[in-house]
Formats: structure tokens, sequence, C-alpha cells
């Protein structure tokens, strides 16, 4: 139980930040991006600000990341939502 709470911890926090939440939308809206994809994506962020995003997404369990020769191909990974749907249900 304590291990979900911490999970649930590392969820609410990595989309707490409305730029790691536009991070994860593109990714469940176009699956693969790589890093470079991203940034032309969200303009003006730098490659490495966008690869700091995706860390915390990705400790977080939101964000799978796969090599494909030189490329990281990144994907949203939508497990850890549940987390969070159980917490509201919880909540009331």
């Amino acid at each position: 139980m304590e291990r979900d709470v911490v999970a649930l911890d590392a969820v609410m926090n990595a989309l707490s930040d409305p730029t790691r939440r536009a991070v994860y939308r593109r990714l469940r809206q176009s699956p693969g991006l790589t890093t470079g994809q991203l940034s032309d994506l969200t303009r003006g962020m730098t490659r490495w600000g966008v690869m700091k995003h995706l860390a915390v997404l990705r400790d977080a369990g939101l964000v799978q990341t796969l090599h494909d020769g030189r490329h990281r191909r990144h994907y949203a990974d939508t497990g850890r939502l549940q987390l969070v749907r159980d917490w509201l249900d919880e909540a009331g």
C-alpha cells in the first residue's frame, strides 16, 4: 500500500507541471516521437528542457523510452493513471 502512495505522489507531481502535461498529451496523441521532435513541437523549449521533463514523467511511470538506432522514441504509458483514478474514486 505504501508503494502505491509513493507512486501516486510521483504521478501527481509529474502531472502538476503544465509543460509536462503538454508533453504527455502530445505523446498520447503521437506515440513514438523523438526528443528532437518533441523539442520542435514545444515552442522554444530546448532538447535539454524536454529531456528533463521526460525524466520526471519516466520516473513516475508515465513515459517509456525505447532506443531506435541513434534515436530515442518516447511513448505515453497510461497504466499509472489508474492510481489517480482510484484515488479520486476514494476521495469522492
